[in-house]
């Protein structure tokens, strides 16, 4: 179904196209209809799948005063009220709603400032809503829509009483959403008591299987050996985003101090010691390519969806069976692929079965010590063979004839080259105490490249360029030559002379070319692969700040061009193939 095929106001249809979708999804496409006459909605929906807009679009369509509170979303957690209450006001670009979010560990004379410039929509979480309930803050009795998002974990974090109280105070008739991930027979009796006859179910069901590519694969390792096996994948695998799953919070902030000091990869974290600034810093880290890779436990990631992940990773079992579901759900969003790899000791294979049954779709084995993993790093490396590495090789000669003479035999470039690639991967080896292995290594190329961006001064676009982002950076062995070389390899009809700049962070780059050779960009690259990585490119626009000059409290404005086009916070993903979905 269209977007245009539903009578939507003119505004949110307005906001849609601009944005650049085309169709509803699944749960859109079932939901909307009945939403837009009216009815309730019980709805059985996986975190991804696009409820947000499912229940928003009609809650926006239906508001009729300008100062009173008229939409409730109710959320299970800080991070998915944040995240709601940003789609909500993507949809609400061309309208005059106003709206907020209400949670714990923000202040409260923040969210009371809020509150006094009259919004219509309140998005929060149960605690806090009937904190400034009490207060005399707010008052619920001329709400006509009310949502209940994700109300299996609030169900399963012990909220319902809480919740049951902020429903008493919506005192005036009502249409109600409730959106789940599961419907259990607890569901149900929560949807009896607060639903109307006549409700609409509406069930979309994301299975894992090899029909929406998530491929999954578990590595048998006993717990003392995981530490290096988490370092051996991660350094082995190419990804854009990354979850890392972890038990308890002390795991986690142990692994991310791991892969911090033995990868090249920017490691982020959420647990529940962690105050709400530094939640808050990792999600925009995560969300803005700051960071690729995120190491969480079950409880903090609840109710966070994120575009563009397509690597999960296990390292603890879940304690519950259907934490996996929502694990490996993560990556594998609509018509996206990714990847799960579960960590298993002996003791725990009959799990094998177990998720096989659950997800109706094969695991197979995955062998760190075997040669998958190098392979896939080497070939990698194509991309590299046409920096200049004359000062390397130098060096490798130097070395070989050094260590030649020390060992009374000859050493050649070859064997250094092994012993190289086995630090890199860690296979086989455990370092010893007192020695860490090798740093992540970039050519002086690559290191006066990223001195050259720390000290640009970003200047206005030329009117006649376009911005473009990809993601492949210094990182990936990628400068400002070898993304010029990339981009003219596929898109022919581009010249070194039309590129206007080039600009190379860690994971991600910019660059400027001529408007009209925009199409010819993104045809031709979109999909291609730069070694092992699969690529990306999309129009953006450039910030006009200076990216040494940051504002306060804010992430720095170098990051802010990722910030605009990445920053989607994970609603429900887009076909490819030409056909955006919403």
């Amino acid at each position: 179904m269209k977007i245009t095929d539903l009578p939507l106001p003119e505004q949110l249809t307005k906001a849609l196209l601009k944005m650049g979708y085309d169709e509803f999804t699944a749960v859109q496409e079932e939901a909307l209809p009945a939403l837009l006459s009216g009815q309730d909605v019980l709805a059985e929906a996986p975190t991804g799948t696009g409820k947000t807009a499912a229940y928003s679009l009609p809650m926006l369509a239906s508001l009729r005063s300008k100062d009173l509170v008229e939409g409730l979303v109710v959320c299970p957690t800080r991070e998915l009220a944040i995240q709601v209450i940003s789609e909500i006001a993507k949809y609400a670009k061309y309208t005059t709603a106003k709206c907020v979010a209400i949670y714990g560990g923000q202040s409260v004379a923040t969210q009371l400032s809020r509150l006094r410039a009259k919004p219509q929509i309140v998005v929060g979480t149960p605690g806090r809503l009937n904190d400034l309930i009490e207060r005399g803050a707010l008052n619920f009795s001329n709400v006509h829509y009310l949502v209940l998002d994700e109300c299996d974990e609030m169900l399963e974090m012990g909220f319902i009483k809480d919740v049951n109280r902020i429903i008493e105070k919506v005192t005036s008739p009502h249409q109600t959403a409730l959106f789940s991930a599961t419907v259990s027979p607890e569901i149900r009796k929560i949807a009896g008591r607060y639903l109307r006859n006549g409700v609409k179910e509406v069930s979309i069901k994301r299975t894992p299987t090899q029909d929406n590519q998530i491929a999954q694969k578990y590595v048998l390792v006993q717990e003392e050996g995981k530490k290096e096996a988490i370092v051996t994948l991660i350094n082995s695998l190419s990804f854009s985003r990354a979850f890392v799953f972890c038990r308890t919070k002390h795991k986690v902030m142990q692994i991310e101090k791991i892969l911090a000091k033995r990868t090249s990869h920017a490691i982020t974290s959420l647990q529940g010691n962690m105050s709400q600034n530094k939640r808050d810093r990792a999600m925009r880290s995560f969300r803005n390519y700051e960071s690729d890779v995120m190491v969480a436990t079950d409880i903090a990631a609840r109710g966070i969806d994120v575009s563009d992940v397509d690597l999960v990773v296990n390292y603890d079992i879940p304690e519950e069976d259907e934490f996996y579901l929502h694990r490996i759900g993560r990556t594998g969003r609509v018509d996206k692929s990714g990847a799960s790899y579960t960590f298993i000791n002996q003791s725990q294979r009959k799990m094998i079965r177990e998720y096989e049954a659950m997800t109706h779709c094969a695991m197979n084995e995955y062998k760190l010590n075997g040669g998958t993993a190098m392979k896939n790093y080497l070939e990698s490396l194509d991309e590299r063979l046409k920096d200049d590495l004359a000062e390397e090789k130098k060096a490798i000669e130097e070395a070989c004839e050094t260590l030649s003479k020390k060992e009374g035999k000859t050493v050649l470039p070859l064997d250094l080259a092994a012993i190289l690639l086995q630090d890199k991967m860690n296979v086989g080896q455990k370092p010893s105490e007192d020695r860490c292995p090798p740093p992540y290594r970039r050519s002086e190329k690559h290191a006066s490249a990223i001195e050259r961006n720390k000290e640009r001064k970003r200047f206005v676009t030329d009117p006649d360029n376009q911005r473009f982002f990809i993601n492949v950076g210094y990182e990936d062995g990628a400068n400002d030559e070898s993304i010029k070389r990339f981009v003219m390899k596929y898109a022919k009809d581009v010249e070194e002379d039309d590129f206007a700049d080039v600009y190379v962070r860690g994971t991600f780059s910019f660059f400027e070319l001529p408007k009209d050779l925009s199409r010819s960009v993104i045809d031709k690259i979109e999909g291609t692969h730069y070694g092992a990585k699969l690529m990306h490119v999309e129009k953006t626009d450039r910030d006009q700040q200076n990216p040494k000059k940051p504002k306060p409290n804010k992430p720095k404005t170098g990051h802010s061009d990722a910030r605009r086009h990445k920053s989607d916070g994970g609603f429900g993903g887009f076909h490819k193939g030409g056909k955006r979905r919403y």
